[in-house]
């Protein structure tokens, strides 16, 4: 296969980036700033917008017992292009709402687009065109949702202050369907459709692809220990990323500097992605995983010191907290191929995104529901910290038992 033709899987892979961009960084990443304005405008309890983001979660989870199911009926491609329509409808209905049930609808077109434009159908599209640099090319490609968090949140508080939600929404809801666009011209969805092979380094016929038999030791109870793993990082990660801003504003920094604190994360994200999947393709997924699990423990313990007002320690706690993020989309993929193999790798896709939303429904209303206890945040992080050390502990037991994750061969 000549060497001209491996461009074509980086410019799905490009697809990939604006898809999670738009599904998983205006979507989700991007509402702790919308938060606080929320919050304000509508005189809603802690609890009450904890409830905002329980009812995207429960959703997420819908779309994600779905995505498989949607991506091999309508193709992935299609499955795709009907997510980043719901984003849109989504905006538009968050511009207009005025009721607490309103919020509650928009929340849930939401999830339904985090899931149908989100993770699964990238990890399917990157393992249907990518033998070689696989975990990288993930990394690359759902880096995508951290610059949407890296370049929208300054302009974004910007609109809000000076127009209101109503616009900030609607040019978000605008801005998402030309990115709609752009995701339908650059994805297909396996390589064969336009005479291609996957990529794969050197270009040469004579490669032969890198196969991932399943380990031996994978039991009903060390599976359960794994997917209990996953289970505990949801809340952690994405209520953990999405109560960011909330956090800085309840100890008293000021809008600006929550916003640059929000670009932080995703600067960090973006970086944490890409380079947790080139350690996974050097190193293996097992020392990748120990590795970032230790970066998670350090975010939270700094996360917890926002009382305390340090401008520069809130910054390191953002840029651990991005490095760790990946935990939340990128592993599912490492852990699914090193636990599974080949064969079982879109039933652990499935299985581990599933259980990491039902995570994130389980705990949703609990960061809102301690604030208005305690007069903050912190409480929270304490918690999310304790769970990540847990789930550290299950993903180390599963990866002992079943010996993989090793350096690649």
């Amino acid at each position: 296969m000549c060497q001209r033709q491996s461009v074509r899987p980086w410019l799905v892979c490009l697809g990939g980036a604006v898809m999670l961009f738009s599904s998983m960084g205006l979507g989700s990443n991007l509402y702790s700033v919308y938060q606080p304005y929320i919050i304000a405008q509508n005189a809603f309890t802690n609890t009450q917008a904890s409830w905002i983001i329980t009812t995207r979660s429960l959703f997420i989870v819908l779309g994600m017992m779905s995505a498989g199911w949607l991506c091999a009926r309508l193709g992935i491609r299609n499955a795709v292009s009907a997510g980043m329509l719901l984003l849109v409808l989504s905006r538009l209905l968050f511009g207009a709402a005025g009721s607490l049930p309103a919020y509650l609808a928009a929340a849930a077109l939401t999830g339904l687009a985090y899931s149908w434009a989100g993770m699964i159908p990238l990890s399917l599209l990157i393992n249907n065109w990518f033998q070689d640099r696989n975990a990288f090319a993930l990394g690359l490609a759902s880096a995508g949702s951290g610059l949407a968090t890296i370049l929208i949140p300054a302009p974004l508080t910007g609109i809000i202050q000076a127009w209101g939600l109503k616009a900030a929404f609607w040019t978000e809801a605008a801005f998402a369907l030309l990115l709609g666009g752009a995701v339908y011209l650059l994805v297909q969805d396996h390589p064969a459709r336009l005479g291609l092979e996957p990529y794969y380094q050197g270009g040469g016929r004579e490669h032969t692809p890198l196969q991932h038999p399943a380990p031996k030791g994978m039991s009903p109870l060390f599976w359960a220990l794994y997917l209990t793993a996953v289970f505990l990082t949801g809340a952690p990660t994405a209520i953990g990323m999405t109560n960011v801003g909330v956090l800085y504003r309840t100890e008293g920094f000021q809008p600006g500097t929550v916003a640059a604190l929000v670009s932080c994360v995703g600067l960090a994200l973006m970086v944490g992605k890409m380079l947790y999947g080139e350690l996974a393709d050097r190193l293996g997924g097992c020392p990748a995983t120990c590795i970032i699990y230790g970066v998670a423990l350090l975010a939270y313990a700094l996360l917890c010191l926002a009382p305390n007002g340090s401008v520069p320690v809130a910054f390191a706690a953002a840029a651990a907290l991005g490095l760790a993020l990946p935990l939340s989309n990128v592993s599912f993929s490492i852990w699914a191929r090193d636990f599974l193999g080949d064969e079982g790798f879109a039933k652990g896709l499935k299985w581990s995104q599933t259980l990491y939303a039902l995570g994130i429904v389980a705990f949703g209303p609990l960061p809102g529901w301690l604030a208005d206890r305690t007069g903050g945040y912190v409480a929270s992080y304490l918690l999310f910290g304790g769970m990540m050390a847990v789930s550290f502990l299950f993903v180390a037991l599963v990866y002992r038992r079943t010996r993989s994750g090793g350096r690649p061969r």
